[in-house]
């Protein structure tokens, strides 16, 4: 009875991913997008593309945000599906990363470095598969939210 109580609560690798969806991952996409923007924002008149290109990626980004804040409350607030909610979250990103990959190529904006934005497209991929199936096949998640599903 002790054994199944030890894999109880927002503890442990559960409180690293609510804490990550919640602020971390949230801050960084927030300050990428407006750093990536501002080092942009003198190359927009002649570059119209890349206008563009910042512009749809500053709202998937912002989506990405929003859905990051709400699967992370979700999760640390014990609501109901908020592990589906949190996977659909992570399928996003996967899928979102993957098209993002050739965004640039689609608006005729020419990649510096091909391999850094596979390296950086390849990283977030791995990042969304491995907190989905941590979501998964963690003890500790199918015993928090075996009651909320």
């Amino acid at each position: 009875m002790e054994n199944s109580n030890q894999y109880i609560g927002v503890k442990g690798w559960l409180l690293l991913l609510c804490l990550s969806l919640t602020i971390f991952d949230p801050l960084s996409m927030l300050i990428h997008t407006l750093l990536v923007s501002s080092l942009a924002k003198p190359y927009f008149t002649t570059h119209k593309n890349l206008f563009y290109l910042i512009f749809i990626n500053g709202i998937f980004n912002i989506a990405l945000i929003t859905y990051s804040i709400y699967a992370g409350i979700c999760l640390w607030r014990l609501y109901k599906g908020a592990v589906g909610i949190a996977k659909k979250y992570f399928i996003f990103l996967f899928f979102y990363s993957l098209i993002g990959a050739f965004l640039p190529y689609l608006f005729g904006v020419s990649e510096t470095s091909f391999i850094k934005n596979i390296f950086n497209t390849i990283l977030n991929m791995g990042y969304a598969v491995i907190w989905y199936v941590y979501l998964s096949v963690s003890k500790r998640v199918k015993n928090t939210y075996e009651v909320y599903r």
